[in-house]
């Protein structure tokens, strides 16, 4: 018997991370072979529902194959082009300004993670401090200190040089940037799981939502974007979102 030993976990697209195992014989032609479990296969697919996720189990032990995933609600892997800004870049602008300092912290400390699950909890704890830091006397004046916190994110995004994007961390803050091009590349993405993957991870992180509280003022969003930031969350998760 072929018994699967805990080996780890995998960051999916949609925010949460899942177990991977290792067969206890490892085959010599291939000794990096990782397994996931049906469930966390069906995460990986983008099924939301628990209980559809039940019954893809079933009918793939049934079948002896996966079965379509879309019968389930599940979809293939969305990637969206990331359109380079028509306006100059935001970095020149800060570099010239007193913000010098923290856009370096906030390049280099995004640059340090080569994962947007990481990447994604170290912006949420930089923008999150700063804006405590700050204090929040009124709404017109947390909307001033978060609208420049969109702005350092801009800088650091630019300076990612990324193509596409391909999970719900890179979309959730790309969809905040300051440059059109970036926010509709973002909210495309958001957009099919605006009420299931994306609703999850925001929902458990509340700085997340309180700087889309904040930038609804000197920002325009989309409606449901800005709901999310008016739903209770139970505390910054750095796992994900409970499914």
């Amino acid at each position: 018997m072929n018994t699967m030993k805990p080996f780890g976990t995998f960051p999916t697209p949609y925010g949460v991370s899942v177990p991977v195992y290792r067969p206890e014989h490892v085959d010599p032609e291939d000794p990096d072979a990782c397994h996931f479990s049906m469930d966390a296969a069906a995460i990986c697919a983008g099924i939301h529902d628990k209980d559809a996720r039940k019954r893809f189990e079933a009918d793939a032990k049934a079948l002896g194959h996966a079965p379509p995933v879309e019968r389930y609600g599940g979809r293939t892997l969305l990637h969206v082009s990331i359109r380079r800004p028509a306006g100059k870049a935001v970095y020149h602008d800060i570099v010239n300004s007193s913000a010098i300092a923290p856009i370096e912290a906030w390049v280099t400390g995004a640059l340090d993670y080569s994962r947007w699950c990481d990447r994604a909890e170290f912006l949420l704890q930089i923008i999150g401090e700063n804006m405590e830091a700050a204090g929040s006397e009124t709404r017109e004046m947390e909307g001033i200190y978060a609208f420049g916190a969109a702005i350092l994110l801009t800088g650091t995004l630019e300076h990612l040089g990324e193509k596409e994007i391909d999970c719900v961390e890179a979309a959730a803050f790309y969809a905040l940037a300051v440059h059109e091009e970036y926010a509709i590349a973002g909210q495309e993405w958001l957009l099919p799981v605006r009420d299931t993957w994306f609703q999850d991870w925001a929902r458990a992180r509340p700085r997340y939502q309180r700087l889309i509280r904040a930038l609804r003022g000197p920002m325009a969003f989309p409606g449901w974007l800005g709901w999310i930031g008016l739903t209770n969350g139970e505390g910054d998760a750095a796992s994900g979102a409970a499914i």
